[in-house]
């Protein structure tokens, strides 16, 4: 959450590959947010977000929104996302530059994203070519780090 500011600093925050919701649900009940997209392309894992939040008491009047959508061509204007969360779904992509320019073009400037991924499972998705790919797509303060050989930690803002 100290990633995303401080506590009551509004915006809207995308939690893409949302899964089961947890941190969608998190989000929303931290109230730190004016907006909460839960998004997965899949519709089973949207029901599971579904039926979570319900279970949790939270939804649209929380600022819980779910929505189905692809990372690769996200549903926003240009520069209308504050933040974005992509939890262990980098490596599940086919094209990772095209998806790291969608989530930059929906980022406002000063908006921030926050991705974690498995480098075992991204054939030829090295460190350095997730740096440069974030970097070409017009993020800044890029960092990328490894916390434990089976994760891989990416942060930037636009």
């Amino acid at each position: 959450m100290a990633f995303f500011g401080n506590e009551g600093s509004g915006g809207t925050i995308l939690d893409v590959g949302c899964g089961f919701g947890y941190h969608a649900c998190r989000f929303a009940q931290s109230k730190r947010f004016d907006k909460v997209f839960a998004l997965d392309v899949d519709w089973k894992m949207l029901e599971v977000t579904r039926n979570a939040a319900e279970g949790q008491g939270v939804g649209p009047d929380e600022g819980l929104l779910l929505l189905r959508a692809d990372v690769q061509d996200l549903p926003f204007l240009d520069e209308s996302v504050d933040f974005v969360w992509w939890g262990m779904g980098l490596h599940k992509i086919q094209d990772r530059g095209l998806a790291i320019a969608s989530v930059s073009r929906v980022l406002r400037p000063g908006g921030r994203l926050l991705a974690t991924s498995i480098p075992s499972r991204m054939p030829g998705g090295t460190a350095e070519d997730i740096e440069q790919k974030a970097k070409n797509a017009g993020l800044s303060e890029v960092e990328i780090n490894l916390p434990r050989e089976t994760q891989l930690v990416l942060s930037a803002v636009k």
